[in-house]
């Protein structure tokens, strides 16, 4: 059995979509090849018109890093490390300058309403905190296209709707999200969802009227 098979999908700049179905229904590979983390063994990928099924580790490296964002449901963040230096992790590997990578980092915290915790350690901090420091990492790097894997998945509602709501200025912002979730209620504040099972591409609707985000904690200004 194929983890995809026969998928044709097309993302359009600025869309902010959600991807549903089961478990083993494919939606993890297909986060993964959207992402430049794994190819397809046939068929193409364009992103930005560019064939990137057939470019090499590296090549793909590169795309990742100056065009993908990724926001993961178990946060990934480094346990040892501040909100602002796990912020600025990935720039470090990317080679910007250390007073560029404070700034950019700064300038993320502050999105998602946390620059009073950025010296605080994961241990510290809230999930919701936690997962909006992913989010200002997955954003320092001024992605156009932000990847989340179930980026609600461990929260309350209270901090879900934070979630969103930053996504949701992101995207008025521009930037393209595509984001697995499992939960109906939470897709419905995207602009489109589209389901899979068993590898194949079910459903591919468009939301009428989607829910707007808005938390009582004011966290994006």
């Amino acid at each position: 059995m194929l983890a995809l098979e026969g998928i044709c999908l097309r993302v359009e700049e600025g869309e902010f979509v959600s991807i549903m179905g089961s478990s083993g229904s494919g939606k993890s590979t297909m986060m993964n090849i959207l992402g430049c983390l794994d190819k397809p063994t046939s068929g193409t990928y364009l992103l930005d018109n560019i064939d990137v099924s057939k470019m090499n580790d590296n090549q793909l490296s590169e795309i990742r890093n100056k065009k993908i964002g990724f926001v993961f449901q178990s946060f990934n963040l480094l346990p040892k490390l501040t909100s602002i230096e796990n912020v600025e992790l990935p720039m470090v590997y990317g080679g910007v300058p250390a007073s560029q990578r404070r700034k950019r980092a700064m300038e993320a915290l502050d999105i998602v309403g946390l620059t009073h915790r950025m010296t605080h350690r994961p241990n510290e901090l809230s999930g919701g905190q936690r997962q909006r420091v992913a989010i200002a990492r997955a954003i320092a790097g001024n992605p156009s296209i932000i990847l989340a894997d179930e980026p609600t998945g461990n929260l309350d509602s209270k901090s879900t709707i934070e979630i969103i709501e930053i996504f949701q200025k992101l995207n008025a912002g521009g930037a393209t999200i595509v984001m697995v979730t499992h939960e109906p209620d939470v897709a419905m504040y995207t602009n489109r969802i589209v389901t899979f099972k068993d590898g194949n591409l079910i459903s591919d609707k468009p939301v009428e009227e989607p829910m707007i985000a808005r938390s009582t904690g004011g966290v994006v200004s």
